[in-house]
């Protein structure tokens, strides 16, 4: 009888994270690219914690009450 051996994980969990860069890298292979607008909020938002970003995303693009 065999046993199966699975592999050991030896990745920091930092490297599985899909950062700014990774994820412009694929979107270019895609053929999509950030606006500049997109490319400043998400800049001035780059140290606050994901919740944060995701608001001010939302703000930029929510319409306005009249």
């Amino acid at each position: 009888m065999s046993t199966v051996k699975t592999p050991k994980l030896t990745r920091n969990a930092k490297t599985g994270r899909l950062s700014q860069a990774r994820a412009e890298k694929i979107s270019a292979v895609e053929g999509l690219a950030l606006t500049p607008r997109m490319r400043k909020i998400l800049a001035q938002t780059k140290d606050q914690p994901a919740e944060e970003r995701r608001q001010a995303i939302r703000a930029q693009f929510a319409r306005k009450s009249a």
